[in-house]
This record gives structure tokens, sequence and C-alpha cells, in this order.
């Protein structure tokens, strides 16, 4: 019996084009060659949720419709889909943490990132599999040990909300006032464009060996260059 393949959303990202080899490397064999971001990106979107959790989502952005971010009474930490199937029949189920989970005043549901970035359409654009990944999730709802995934229905948005430091405008002692500029990018849904992502995921890690170096990749190239220096 073949096991489904466990993807987390954000492996789905612009990484998975970036390098195939070193993708599988980490999926894989568990070999990272990139760092992670600093610990101080995981503390702005701390206190960004927590700013937001408790206002409209006006508040958020004019682009958004009305509506109120969603709890953690109302949600598990960790939500699943049920076992799904690529168009090559294999088996996969989709699991993660979302960032935010949005009910609006008409019933239906969003899901956004928060990211700490430069402002930038196109960069939004690179986080579109990993949003859809959580539409998916609530779509087709599965359950972790602990506790169900609920079915949220429709998903009528997913976007990025992008903060970029600007400027201090106030200090005191051992603290400072910063000020961030925000930008809502709301993402289309394409949800057969989101299936070839997972199907490019699977073809990848279910290799037997590692695809070939990336010419453009700069760790490959540095392996090639020490491997010939053998």
């Amino acid at each position: 019996m073949i096991n489904s393949i466990i993807i987390a959303p954000s492996s789905l990202d612009y990484k998975i084009t970036k390098c195939p080899r070193c993708f599988y490397l980490d999926k894989k064999l568990k070999i990272a060659v990139d760092s992670y971001p600093p610990p101080v990106f995981s503390n702005f979107d701390v206190v960004q949720q927590n700013y937001f959790k408790n206002l409209n989502t006006k508040e958020l952005s004019e682009k958004l419709p009305s509506g109120k971010i969603m709890t953690k009474s109302e949600l598990p930490g960790r939500v699943v889909s049920k076992e799904m199937q690529d168009s090559k029949g294999r088996k996969f189920i989709l699991g993660g943490r979302p960032d935010i989970v949005i009910k609006f005043d008409d019933g239906s549901y969003g899901i956004i990132d928060f990211k700490t970035t430069q402002l930038s359409d196109d960069k939004a654009d690179n986080y579109k599999y990993q949003l859809e990944s959580y539409a998916q999730i609530f779509l087709n709802p599965g359950a972790t040990k602990t506790a169900p995934t609920p079915k949220l229905d429709p998903i009528s948005q997913i976007g990025v909300l992008q903060f970029f430091p600007s400027e201090i405008f106030d200090h005191e002692k051992d603290n400072c006032k910063l000020n961030f500029k925000m930008s809502y990018v709301k993402l289309n849904r394409d949800v057969n464009d989101f299936y070839k992502r997972v199907e490019l995921y699977i073809d990848i890690v279910s290799k037997e060996n590692p695809p070939d170096y990336s010419d453009n990749c700069k760790d490959c190239n540095f392996a090639k260059t020490q491997k010939s220096m053998k």
C-alpha cells in the first residue's frame, strides 16, 4: 500500500521552480541548502496578528470586504485536507498552519498571509500556491489526531498583506516607534494551475535520484565547483 504524500502549503511556493535539484535534496533527503529567515520576521507576524485580530478586516485594507479574523477557538492550530489525488492517481494530503482566516459578513471566507517585505504585486504572486493550498484544505477538510478541520465554503478571497518599514517617528529609552507601509494584494484563484503545481511537486520528490544540477542556481554551481576540485 502506497502512503499519501504529505505536502506543506509553503512547499509549493517559488522555490520548487527555482531549483528542482535543491528542492529534491530538501524535501526528499532533508538536506536544506537555504538558510531560514531570521526570527525577527516571525516576531513581526506575531505583533501584526495580535494588533489586527479583533478589528474589522476593513482596517487591514479597504480592498477587503467587511469581516472578522477567525479566532483560535474557531480553528485548530494545524489544519489538514482529506486524502486527495492528482491527475496521475497519486495520493497526497495537504497540511499546515494558515496565518489569517477571515469570515466575511456575506458568509464567505478569505485566507491571507502577512509578509514583511518590499511592497510588490509580483512578489505577492509567489505565494498564490501556498494560499490556494489552504483554500483546498478548507474545501476538502480532513482531521488531525486531535481535531477535525472545519469545512469553509465558499472561499471568496486569497491574498497577501505586505508590510514594509518606512520610518522611525519617535523613541524613548530602549524603545522606538516604527511606521510600516502596508499594501494588500488580492490573488487570483486557479485550481487547475494549483493541481499542476502539486503534480510537479510529486514528480520531483518521487524521483529515485536527484535532478541534474541547475546552471542558474548558486548552490548547484558551488557544489559542481567543489566536486571538480576533488
